[in-house]
């Protein structure tokens, strides 16, 4: 493979790859989510901080306010950076793409890994931290940030710049500081909590005897800052409490709770307990003076603890206990960076993978477990912007679901219909023609539509369908529209039938449901009796319901059978 080398570095090589392909196993797993996931649908804050901008740029806005909504104070936080990436989509384009969106936000966490483990040194520490960052960082605890652009354009973002900010600094250069403070600066307008990589950098300058150039830091951050609290105002319903003895009792618990939720699986009094493990662990890395040989690493453990103090200082009130996943990177950051310093201590360098070779059972344990405790959580969050999109394409409207677009009255309607007369966003289309193998009737099949609806402008079908013997999974169930002269085969949306699966006492139908919505004009005018297909490995089988979507000949008399469930 590698002729021209020795006997030694060609093991060496091998062994370096052979460690790639282990760490890119939760990489894939994760990517195989968020491809499955992804949709170009604008969802809860996405309409404000996208679309809406997007609409008053197109306008014709001028650079005052464009300047002014670029930096305007959103639930005390400036989100100036991505929304100079969806004005950068608009002037490219003409419109925006949250597949795009999303794929640049899950870039920015593996940029910010990419970070860490070059700043390390040598390729055995390398793969060390590499492979600890992929097992502990790439798992569905983070669903939020790796599932819907939203989040990840911020949370992974400013996790990214902090990181790369002390990289630089870590250089010991004029032109490597300068850059840092402009990633600071930009970490400071991507997310409250990334002012506090001016806080860590300081320290990172003070310890290393840098006075001047921590003056110039320091000045730098004074500006920075003044032009961040500029207007600055909390947002009254987030419930801030004024320090006291109590209040600071729960905060404290609360960000106790926060460090320690990556290894707890959401269960808050572990979490709490493992916090407080994270805190004492710290204290021994920073009793083994390792910020001296470790100064990016324990500079973003640093950055990571404190920014979860500033979160739970602002939501311990409001979150009641509760851990949002977009902030659980912060944690996995910490348990990421503290697991590589504790292996770095322990690692004999004769045999610079042994240890890493016992921590990997563990390591795999924790990917799988946490992947399964977070799965059910991960497929709520799609189902509901999914469903919320769905009946938006039904109904014209949002809100006349179980889930909606936007939490606020008629803003998704106005936003979408400005935003798609003016060509720069439509939400797509959700259920596709497909084509399918060929497939034959059924004998065994179970299929119920329990949803058949049409409005001015939309077909509706919902219900459920399974193969006895075969477990229900994500894009097997299909809707056939059959007529006298034609036939057509449509992808459906995947839901969860919770009930269907109990009502049946088979668990492996969980994932039964399907939900189906198209424009009345993308079928020609007829009479189609609906029928319901499922693709199993390379069985292929279809049932015809009893169920018509009548357009030709339509019965006024016939009973709306309608259930959000």
């Amino acid at each position: 493979m590698f002729p021209h080398l020795s006997s030694r570095e060609h093991s060496r090589r091998l062994l370096a790859v052979g460690w790639a392909l282990v760490a890119a196993v939760p990489l894939a797993f994760i990517g195989s989510q968020v491809i499955e996931a992804s949709r170009n649908i604008a969802f809860q804050d996405e309409l404000d901080t996208a679309i809406d901008f997007l609409v008053r740029l197109d306008a014709g806005a001028g650079w005052n306010e464009i300047f002014r909504r670029i930096f305007a104070l959103s639930n005390e936080h400036r989100t100036a950076t991505s929304r100079l990436l969806f004005a950068a989509s608009y002037w490219l384009t003409g419109t925006v793409n949250f597949h795009v969106i999303g794929a640049i936000g899950n870039l920015f966490i593996l940029a910010a890994c990419g970070i860490l483990i070059a700043a390390v040194g040598t390729i055995e520490r390398r793969i060390r931290l590499g492979v600890v960052l992929a097992f502990l960082t790439f798992q569905l605890g983070n669903f939020e940030n790796f599932l819907w652009s939203g989040a990840s354009i911020d949370h992974f973002q400013v996790v990214m710049l902090a990181v790369g900010a002390f990289a630089l600094l870590a250089r010991n250069s004029r032109g490597a500081a300068a850059g840092a403070a402009g990633l600071a600066g930009l970490a400071t307008f991507t997310l409250a909590h990334g002012s506090v990589t001016w806080l860590v950098g300081a320290a990172m300058l003070g310890q290393q005897r840098r006075w001047r150039r921590l003056a110039l830091w320091s000045l730098a951050a004074a500006l920075v800052l003044l032009g961040f609290l500029q207007g600055f105002a909390a947002n009254p319903g987030h419930q801030i409490p004024a320090l006291t003895v109590e209040s600071a009792l729960r905060i404290g618990h609360y960000w106790l709770a926060l460090i320690g939720a990556p290894l707890a699986f959401g269960h808050s009094q572990a979490a709490t307990a493992l916090g407080a493990g994270g805190v004492a662990a710290l204290g021994w890395v920073a009793w083994r003076r390792t910020w001296v040989r470790e100064p990016v690493a324990i500079a973003a453990i640093a950055f990571a603890i404190i920014s979860l103090g500033l979160v739970a200082y602002g939501r311990a009130e409001i979150a009641a206990g509760q851990i949002a996943s977009r902030y659980i990177v912060l944690g996995t950051l910490v348990w990421s960076l503290l697991c590589f310093l504790a292996l770095e201590a322990w690692t004999d360098p004769v045999r610079p993978y042994r240890l890493l070779g016992w921590c990997v059972p563990a390591l795999f344990v924790f990917n799988f477990s946490a992947n399964a405790g977070y799965a059910l959580r991960a497929e709520d969050f799609v189902e509901a912007r999914d469903r919320a999109a769905l009946r938006f394409k039904q109904y014209g409207v949002d809100g006349r679901g179980q889930t909606r677009l936007h939490p606020q009255d008629g803003h998704a309607d106005v936003l979408l219909r400005e935003a798609e007369a003016r060509g720069i966003y439509r939400l797509p289309r959700l259920c596709f023609e497909a084509e399918v193998p060929e497939a034959t009737p059924s004998t065994q099949m179970i299929g119920y539509v329990d949803e058949n609806m049409i409005t001015a402008s939309a077909i509706s079908l919902g219900g459920w369908a399974m193969l006895p013997g075969c477990e229900s999974e994500r894009g097997q169930v299909h809707v056939i529209l059959r007529s006298a002269q034609r036939s057509f085969t449509f992808t459906t949306i995947t839901v969860k039938r919770p009930d269907v699966a109990q009502a049946y006492r088979e668990p492996r139908w969980r994932l039964c449901g399907f939900r189906f919505v198209i424009l009345r004009f993308r079928v020609p005018i007829d009479d189609y009796q609906v029928g319901l297909l499922i693709t199993e490995g390379d069985r292929t089988e279809y049932l015809m319901t009893d169920q018509w979507v009548r357009l030709a000949h339509p019965n006024p008399d016939a009973p709306v059978r309608f259930n959000t469930l």
